[in-house]
């Protein structure tokens, strides 16, 4: 049978046309592929703003970094700053809100019990020898005295399982979800937040109490001991404030092996409405560091 010519030319133009759209779309499937380049982690830059300038996020060698604009309750920065982590002593500044809370009479005399010594930071009294409570959360606060801690909390008379359920519930008021205390002194490491709830916690120790904010921003504290008239000074344990000499208007560190080095605080000047937070930080140099060129304090 003779097949017609135009079904020849047909089919032809058919088969040129079905090559033609095939080449077409392999082209365009192929070239968005191309077109997709994967980058590399060494050229993502993130922008702080106000801080610097352009930053690779990977020199913050801390598990968590941020940085909150408290004039604007955003996050400028933020590196992993949702994940909950041990918080060591930054406990205290929720432990100090929460005594503010119940009123204290800074004049009282107190004692710290033997039973109150332990691991970390601690402020020596010999036997017989007594402190005002100011100067127990002062130690508290600026040298993060553990037993300066519990020694107030009992001064006030409050069992510390009760103190500590105070603090939960304070942390739920504030809005912390992932906020948990099961200590006073957070040498416990499942005292635990992020970075984010940390300087909303900050900031609120910072601003609504300001004896927060002058005690956490002294280079140092020196009072009298009752009853023997020893002199004692205590350093900052922020080195960024208490041997560089930057100012801050609230700070406050921390460390425990599971938590590493963990600083939080609040800028000076311009800067005073800036918190910074650095959690789990694998060096006492390097948190200090990572805090200085957040808040773009000049380096040492």
């Amino acid at each position: 049978m003779k097949i017609p010519r135009s079904t020849i030319i047909f089919a032809v133009l058919s088969l040129i046309l079905a090559a033609s759209t095939s080449f077409v779309t392999w082209h365009w499937w192929y070239a968005e592929d191309a077109a997709i380049v994967p980058v590399s982690d060494d050229s993502i830059q993130l922008g702080l703003p106000g801080v610097g300038g352009a930053t690779d996020d990977r020199r913050f060698t801390a598990r968590s970094a941020l940085l909150y604009d408290t004039e604007t309750d955003s996050i400028v920065f933020q590196q992993n700053g949702f994940e909950p982590r041990p918080i060591a002593s930054l406990t205290k500044l929720m432990t100090a809100m929460v005594a503010l809370d119940h009123g204290i009479t800074w004049e009282q005399e107190a004692d710290i019990a033997l039973n109150e010594y332990g691991v970390g930071g601690q402020l020596l009294l010999h036997p017989g020898e007594k402190v005002t409570m100011r100067d127990l959360m002062a130690a508290s606060l600026v040298s993060s005295a553990n037993n300066a801690t519990r020694a107030y909390v009992r001064a006030l008379g409050i069992p510390e399982e009760v103190f500590v359920q105070e603090m939960n519930r304070k942390a739920i008021a504030l809005g912390l979800e992932q906020t948990r205390f099961v200590d006073v002194t957070g040498l416990d490491s499942d005292n635990v937040s992020t970075a984010y709830e940390v300087a909303i916690l900050a900031k609120t120790a910072f601003t609504q109490y300001p004896i927060i904010a002058e005690l956490t921003s002294r280079p140092d504290y020196t009072f009298t001991v009752l009853g023997s008239g020893r002199e004692h000074t205590m350093r900052n344990s922020n080195k960024i404030i208490s041997e560089w000499g930057d100012p801050l208007t609230g700070s406050k560190t921390g460390y425990i092996y599971e938590a590493g080095y963990c600083l939080v605080a609040r800028g000076a000047g311009e800067a005073a409405h800036e918190i910074s937070v650095i959690l789990g930080s694998p060096s006492e140099s390097e948190h200090f560091a990572d805090t200085k060129r957040i808040l773009n304090l000049p380096q040492v």
